[in-house]
């Protein structure tokens, strides 16, 4: 009884004790947020609790003891659930963006704008240093939706929290990541691996770690508040680079095939009327690939290197966890589909491309092929 009564007594001193910092992570069940809370937890004076709409901890979380607060459910376009999540915060960490609309409610400006505003308000409201999540190519005059509105929820944060830290990465990777690994499971359903242009745009991919330590690093430290950073790893590839990588990595061979930007917004303009799937792709996703996604040259800019972190290469890690997926390597035929329900989506997305697009398609890969053997003679 007396050891349960001085239980009692430690966890309440533990739970009143100023030196105690609350981060509250909103988002915190997503793939980054796991990688921050773990980043966040190795200081011991230090409580995590984590806001999202899912607020399902993985079990990865639970088993990390104490600190790890129990979850809130959190919407971020409700201001009322933000500032109840945010109570109590001495820092708020906001990891929420969406790369596919949900209308009428789950828009790019209702996320990534005005939810990124009532972030900043709840900070603000709690004096708290804010750590606010934005990407590179986040631009208020984008004629894309997802740029523009990441564009704007930079201006509100800055606008409310002058002394918020904006880290803009660019492509992340790790374990979860939704980039890498789609690429390895389009494999098992196509028998080459398309790129647009040549697949010339450029990329940096990020480490998830780097981010999650470069979240904690900054905030840590005051010289750090009211600055912008741009999250790259060490190497820069092309989009065909990448996909190559991503095949080297996985122990895969496919041909990659380039196809006209036309081709792409065609497809585009289909896949992006039916439910966000594997094959999913829209036009404004063709837009962004048109653009390098790497860090700036801007002096204004801070990077990796002003908080000491070594970039981790992506061969290093790729390898791990992309040779799980269950592909068959080196074959360049279809897999079969594992379930009805993927037969059935595909051929939904078949069925709703029209004939004359089909052909307009074939009609571009003959002149690109056309193209390339011309090239190919004059060079």
């Amino acid at each position: 009884m007396l050891s349960m009564i001085t239980n009692k007594i430690c966890i309440r001193t533990i739970a009143t004790d100023s030196k105690v910092k609350k981060v509250v992570i909103i988002g915190g069940s997503g793939f980054i947020g796991k990688y921050t809370a773990k980043a966040f937890i190795q200081d011991a004076d230090t409580s995590i609790e984590l806001g999202a709409r899912k607020s399902k901890i993985v079990n990865e979380l639970k088993s990390l003891g104490n600190q790890i607060l129990p979850p809130v459910s959190t919407d971020i376009i409700s201001k009322s659930d933000i500032f109840k999540t945010c109570q109590g915060a001495n820092l708020i960490v906001n990891l929420v963006g969406i790369m596919h609309e949900r209308p009428p409610i789950y828009t790019f400006d209702n996320v990534q704008h005005i939810g990124a505003r009532n972030v900043a308000i709840a900070a603000k409201e709690n004096n708290a240093q804010l750590v606010h999540i934005s990407a590179i190519g986040a631009d208020p005059n984008s004629e894309v939706p997802y740029s523009r509105t990441k564009g704007l929820g930079e201006i509100a944060v800055r606008e409310i929290c002058p002394n918020a830290i904006i880290l803009r990465p660019s492509i992340v990777f790790g374990p979860e990541d939704d980039f890498f690994n789609r690429f390895v499971k389009l494999t098992k359903y196509l028998p080459f691996m398309p790129v647009f242009n040549g697949g010339k745009t450029k990329f940096q991919p990020v480490y998830v770690w780097d981010v999650a330590n470069a979240i904690v690093k900054s905030s840590s430290d005051p010289k750090f508040y009211g600055k912008t950073f741009e999250l790259g790893g060490p190497d820069v590839y092309t989009y065909r680079e990448i996909i190559q990588l991503t095949l080297d990595q996985a122990g895969i061979k496919r041909p990659i095939i380039s196809l006209p930007w036309s081709v792409g917004m065609i497809q585009g303009f289909f896949l992006e009327k039916l439910p966000p799937n594997l094959f999913t792709i829209t036009r404004d996703q063709i837009k962004l690939l048109r653009k390098d996604n790497i860090v700036s040259n801007d002096s204004n800019i801070l990077t990796l290197k002003d908080l000491k972190i070594e970039p981790t290469p992506a061969h290093k890690i790729l390898f791990m966890y992309l040779k799980e997926h269950d592909v068959i390597p080196n074959k360049r035929t279809h897999r079969s589909f594992d379930d009805r329900s993927a037969e059935e989506e595909i051929e939904k997305i078949r069925n709703e491309i029209p004939k004359h697009a089909l052909e307009k398609e074939a009609e571009y890969k003959k002149l690109h092929e056309k193209l390339d053997k011309e090239r190919n003679r004059s060079s």
